[in-house]
């Protein structure tokens, strides 16, 4: 980023009943929450609310199903909800649907049928395509034929997970145009005569059918209960609860290629190319290794954020040898340069340590035992869902309680940022093609959008001019004009005016060369454009009014 002083700068051209606590007095010095709206739907519920920071609830969509069980709304504004249609086991799912702010259901999709169950959690990819997670129903005999070991199987019934990616078809359904299983990746090492035969420890691309020992009457062996997609590395990251891990596959393969061992950027095919948590279900590493209880809503930090490409979830800690205690736990996995993961053959994936942890300063405080979830905020703050306990509550860097509600049960939450549209203030000031230029915008200002940008009109034809931003308003004679920026201080590149005095000047969030690159969701900035004017026949430089920009995400 550059910075620059004013003068520096115009040399280069010459954020059960419901109830909310606010922070305590302790907590009045700390991080002030992020602002932003949370759908949300208790277990017990049929309809989806929104909630305010204030703890009212602004919004309601009606619905006709409990949840199945993850919610989000998409870059359109409209919730995207998963439906239970079936109540197989917890985390039962069945359908998707789209829903407009008046309760239309824009499309459904349907996965329900008596070899496949979706469950759990989605992922809404930027393309609008959308990742699930569903059961593969099989029988106890398909296992024991696989090479599990027949006193390890209860019940009739043995379910595998699997991960679809559907796409809305336009005609009020989705099409599933990808899919990765879990079965296509299995080892084991109790039937000989099976060709998925051989040494668990020596493959830890592969997933151990004979771990855990036991699995619960249903058959439910993996039990993934979230999925988070990261577009730049093209990879999927999978929450296993069955097995007390995390699992990273590729994206980039075809169907065909991910239910192989080879293809896809990493030249992997569909087999794990990274795992973290319980090093046992792989043969390595000692129990006082194991990192993961019961853990829910594993995902990456995304860019701009505290953390940002840190792994992020709740650990549960149901079975936690320390005690029966939530965390949220962050760590950094040991990415390379090619999208690969580093390991050393013979041990457990690292890294040993957190890179951040929570726990509450009364750790039997906060426990819940199943579902819930967590979410890195703009600002460094980290907002949590204790959906066993019912309790949504946000804490700081250091951990000090800054918000919270209580409601009934809830699988978990998401805070999404208020887009407030750009406003204009300040003055502009005449030039020599008019009564003064004017600063405008286009796009939105959600910096995951990606589309936003600045734009000038009525300012002289084919003159050269720079977009700046300050940290704070102004309105201050200066040159030709008003200055109406100040504080910290940045420029982008020089824009020529077309020849109706106008231009467009696009921001890229995402780009780190770029002062652009530098602001994050909750920032907000105060933008103006500076122009030669020798024309005017005064001091010779000239500019817009300003235009007040609050980012979110």
């Amino acid at each position: 980023m550059t910075i620059h002083t004013m003068s520096t700068l115009f040399r280069y051209l010459t954020h059960s009943a419901l109830w909310l606590s606010l922070a305590s007095a302790a907590a009045a010095q700390a991080s002030s929450p992020f602002e932003g709206v949370m759908p949300f739907q208790p277990l017990s519920s049929h309809d989806t609310y929104l909630l305010e920071m204030d703890g009212t609830i602004s919004h309601t969509w009606p619905g006709t199903h409990a949840p199945g069980q993850a919610i989000y709304l998409n870059d359109a504004g409209n919730l995207v909800r998963t439906i239970k249609t079936n109540s197989f086991n917890g985390g039962a799912g069945g359908g998707i649907q789209e829903v407009a702010d008046d309760g239309t259901t824009i499309w459904e999709f349907i996965y329900d049928d008596p070899t496949h169950l979706s469950h759990h959690d989605i992922a809404l990819m930027p393309n609008g395509n959308i990742l699930m997670i569903a059961w593969e129903f099989m029988t106890s005999n398909d296992a024991v034929d696989a090479g599990r070991n027949p006193n390890l199987v209860a019940g009739s019934t043995f379910a595998a997970d699997s991960v679809i990616e559907i796409a809305p078809n336009g005609t009020g359904g989705a099409d599933i145009v990808w899919e990765w299983r879990v079965w296509d990746h299995i080892i084991q090492d109790y039937d000989a005569d099976k060709p998925n035969y051989g040494a668990i420890d020596q493959h830890p691309e592969l997933i151990n059918l004979n771990y855990p020992p036991t699995v619960p009457g249903q058959g439910d062996w993996n039990h993934i209960n979230s999925i988070d997609y990261n577009a730049d590395l093209d990879q999927i990251l999978l929450s296993s609860h069955g097995q007390d891990e995390i699992w990273i596959i590729d994206h980039s393969t075809t169907t065909a290629e991910a239910a192989g061992h080879s293809g896809g950027d990493q030249g992997r095919g569909g087999d794990l190319l990274y795992r973290w948590g319980n090093p046992r279900a792989y043969r390595h590493g000692a129990p006082s290794q194991r990192k993961l209880f019961g853990q829910h809503d594993a995902q990456w930090i995304a860019d701009g954020l505290s953390g940002a490409g840190d792994i992020l979830l709740f650990n549960n800690g149901a079975g936690r040898p320390a005690g029966q205690f939530s965390t949220i736990d962050q760590f950094t996995p040991p990415l390379d340069a090619s999208g690969g993961y580093s390991y050393t053959a013979g041990t457990a994936y690292g890294p040993t340590a957190l890179s951040w942890s929570y726990t509450d300063p009364n750790p039997n405080d906060f426990y819940s035992g199943f579902i819930s979830g967590c979410q890195r905020l703009p600002g460094g703050t980290t907002l949590v869902c204790s959906g066993g306990q019912g309790w949504f509550f946000e804490v700081d860097d250091a951990g000090t309680l800054i918000w919270e509600y209580f409601t009934s049960n809830t699988f978990k939450i998401r805070r999404y940022g208020t887009c407030d549209a750009p406003t204009t203030y300040c003055s502009t000031a005449p030039n020599s093609a008019g009564s003064g230029a004017l600063i405008g915008s286009s796009g939105s200002t959600n910096i995951s959008v990606g589309d936003f940008a600045l734009s000038v009109t009525d300012a002289p034809a084919n003159t050269p001019g720079i977009f700046y931003f300050g940290t704070g308003q102004a309105s201050v004679p200066f040159g030709d004009g008003f200055r109406c920026a100040t504080g910290t201080l940045s420029r982008l590149s020089v824009l020529f005016t077309d020849a109706s005095g106008s231009g467009i000047y696009p921001l890229d969030f995402t780009d780190a060369s770029s002062p652009a690159g530098s602001l994050s969701a909750g920032d907000t900035r105060y933008f103006q454009f500076w122009f030669r004017d020798n024309a005017f026949g005064g001091v010779g430089y000239n500019l817009s009014d300003g235009l007040s920009v609050t980012l979110c995400n």
